[in-house]
């Protein structure tokens, strides 16, 4: 069997399911909303998608700029934000896809069997990166508070929050897919791609059982704190809070990284064969 190749669509579509994997599930389909008058075309490019992935801060920046009209939006003005989204707008796309990239990489070292403390270690490199995106995007709103005027940034929320509104992820592979970048192992399994007897079955079940409430608690919870994020920020609240609730979600995204990798080694060291589990990492 060929390894498996992980692409970002791979990666924000078939991650490890939070619960013991018994339940089959089918993929979320995301749309973007538009409306006449209103240019969010970059909102529907693979870009949009690895920043909405790495941080739950809206992106004023391009919206503005796409509807400068709508937002009454003079000369001056948009020769400020120009020149801003062109000198940080960059960095942070490349800081979004970094995180991706670091992701990927993690899912193929758990395919590898990769002890639990290099993927911990790994999963910290993209928390890191996670923060100093999110700085460089409550740095880019505070510029945009401080070019636009109040009946221009009320104008601007009520735009973002009507064509781009928080993604509450109500789909359970949708939710798991963006809190965990670890391989759906259970969801192979399930599509019959390994056999197990009964006994396999059922410390597969007890497995479940003993984790699966927790993990989705968790993981609901980091949707919370991001939705919380996304409001803070239009509510023009100080940064300081803001990154507060970034550091509770990688501290939340800590537990399910281990817990899903204990997840792994249970699979490996009292489920299932070498074989088996050959055939499940190679496929």
């Amino acid at each position: 069997m060929k390894k498996l190749r992980i692409g970002l669509s791979l990666l924000l579509a078939t991650t490890l399911l939070v619960s013991s994997c018994k339940e089959n599930v089918n993929k979320e389909n995301e749309t973007t909303q538009t409306a006449p008058k209103v240019d969010l075309k970059t909102d529907q490019s693979d870009k949009f998608e690895v920043m909405q992935h790495a941080t739950p801060l809206p992106r004023y920046m391009s919206v503005i700029l796409s509807n400068k009209d709508l937002l009454n939006i003079d000369a001056k003005q948009e020769q400020q934000l120009t020149a801003i989204s062109k000198g940080k707008s960059p960095k942070a796309v490349k800081t979004a896809y970094k995180i991706v990239e670091i992701e990927k990489e993690i899912h193929q070292l758990s395919l590898d069997n990769a002890k639990k403390e290099l993927l911990a270690t790994n999963f910290e490199k993209s928390l890191l990166l996670r923060t100093n995106l999110a700085i460089m995007k409550l740095d880019c709103r505070d510029n945009v508070l401080e070019i636009l005027n109040e009946q221009q940034w009320k104008d601007l929320i009520a735009l973002y929050q009507e064509k781009l509104p928080f993604d509450n992820k109500t789909d359970m592979i949708a939710l798991i897919t963006h809190v965990n970048p670890l391989p759906n192992y259970m969801q192979f399994i399930q599509n019959d791609v390994i056999k197990l007897d009964e006994g396999q079955d059922e410390k597969l079940s007890e497995w479940s059982a003993k984790n699966h409430p927790r993990m989705m608690e968790l993981a609901n919870t980091v949707i919370a704190l991001e939705k919380n994020i996304y409001e803070l920020s239009m509510n023009k609240e100080p940064r300081e809070e803001i990154l507060s609730n970034i550091n509770e979600i990688a501290i939340i995204k800590r537990q399910i990284i281990a817990t899903k990798t204990d997840c792994r080694d249970n699979l490996i060291n009292n489920i299932l064969s070498k074989e088996q589990w050959k055939a499940l990492s190679s496929k």
